[in-house]
């Protein structure tokens, strides 16, 4: 099973963005067993599947906004069921720092756009 702060980290690793991004390991909740670490060196192969992955679900929630013309309530939907996952399986402080980065990367992404 992948990790996927592990894949957030390669990913950004490869568009040079991880400079900006919080190191979600170093809040990892350390009660947790060290057997489940993971490496986080993936192949292209596994890179790609998760983009692809990451893509599909990102247009099944763009579907659902549009069918049910609710975009707020498929956002709280989506994310309520990201952060209680996430949480799960990797504890409150590296839950919070993964969307604190991923607020700071739409941040970025509206700096370089109006720029």
């Amino acid at each position: 099973m992948l990790n996927y702060t592990g894949v957030l980290i390669a990913h950004l690793k490869r568009i040079k963005l991880v400079n900006n991004v919080v190191e979600l390991s170093k809040y990892r909740n350390f009660s947790i067993d060290k057997d489940h670490e993971q490496n986080i060196d993936l192949t292209s192969e596994q890179i790609k599947k998760l983009e692809n992955l990451r893509d599909d679900i990102e247009k099944l929630l763009n579907t659902a906004t549009a069918v049910h013309g609710e975009p707020l309530g498929v956002g709280l939907a989506a994310g309520r069921y990201a952060a209680m996952k996430l949480y799960q399986m990797h504890g409150r402080a590296e839950t919070m720092a993964f969307f604190d980065s991923c607020i700071q990367t739409v941040e970025m992404s509206e700096d370089i756009s109006v720029n």
